[in-house]
């Protein structure tokens, strides 16, 4: 989506790849090279809820419970928004999907595992190039004794959102992309991960500090700016494939604010549902 800058880590790899051995190696099963780089552009992009909204509702969810936030809780939210999740694994890596719920019979696809769609010819469409697929994150877990959800990318396609109201049906309080980054977090929680990494890209305009921004309302906190700092910056440059802000997050306390969020999104959006079932009776 957004251009990235061209990362020259040629310099020192020798003396510092042990340093990036683990991570590289769980990447090498779900990126490389240029194609990686690719699907790593706009590493998040926040969906169409406001910033004003966000940040209010950020600060009354800090706290919540991990232990009640499930697989049913982000269903429930994304069939309310008329989309599915589709998960798939292979080894470490994993690719966590919102698809457009299908509205005709032979429509997209809705069964977990999915990372194509076939036309009504056959052929099958990548996700990439899917129209009903909203959303899109990768990443890999790495169990314990290292305990990190590594956050590789995550993509919302705006562009995909069709008119008014399916805008306002998707929109929420931190968009799409809450529902997918919980379920991979809960992913990572089954496999005893404490620890989530990720890196907001700087691709060298504004939109860069709104990435951070973005991800500190959702818990994140800040470990330290990759670029510009010479071979301390080659063992993430190995592992990112870019420059940025690195941030970490504890997974089972966002887990928890995430949680909470969905939750009572849920039941807002249960009780509307139930006021409008009994204005029709009356």
């Amino acid at each position: 989506m957004a251009r990235r800058q061209s990362v020259d880590a040629r310099a020192g790899m020798a003396t510092l790849a042990a340093a990036a051995t683990l991570a590289a190696a769980a990447t090498s099963s779900s990126r490389g090279g240029r194609g990686a780089r690719r699907r790593r552009r706009g590493v998040v992009v926040p969906s169409s809820s406001s910033s004003s909204s966000s940040s209010s509702s950020s600060s009354s969810s800090s706290d919540g419970d991990d232990a009640a936030v499930t697989m049913a809780d982000v269903n429930v939210a994304a069939r309310r928004r008329g989309l599915v999740i589709e998960t798939t694994t292979f080894g470490p890596a994993f690719r966590v999907i919102a698809r457009r719920i299908p509205t005709r019979r032979g429509g997209g696809g809705g069964g977990e595992g999915d990372d194509a769609a076939a036309t009504s010819s056959g052929r099958e469409v990548a996700a990439e190039d899917d129209e009903d697929v909203i959303a899109i994150h990768d990443g890999f877990i790495a169990p314990p004794p290292f305990g990190i959800l590594h956050l590789d990318s995550m993509r919302v396609y705006n562009s995909r959102v069709r008119g008014d109201t399916e805008r306002a049906t998707m929109r929420s309080v931190f968009g799409i992309s809450i529902l997918l980054g919980t379920t991979s977090a809960l992913m990572a929680r089954d496999a005893g991960c404490a620890k989530m990494e990720l890196l907001a890209v700087d691709d060298g305009n504004e939109y860069a500090a709104k990435l951070v921004s973005y991800y500190s309302r959702l818990g994140f906190e800040t470990v330290r700016v990759v670029g510009g700092n010479g071979l301390r910056d080659v063992p993430d440059l190995l592992v990112w494939g870019g420059v940025g802000t690195r941030m970490n997050g504890d997974l089972r306390r966002l887990l928890g604010k995430w949680g909470g969020v969905i939750r009572r999104q849920n039941a807002a959006a249960a009780a509307a549902a139930e006021s409008r079932t009994k204005d029709a009776e009356t």
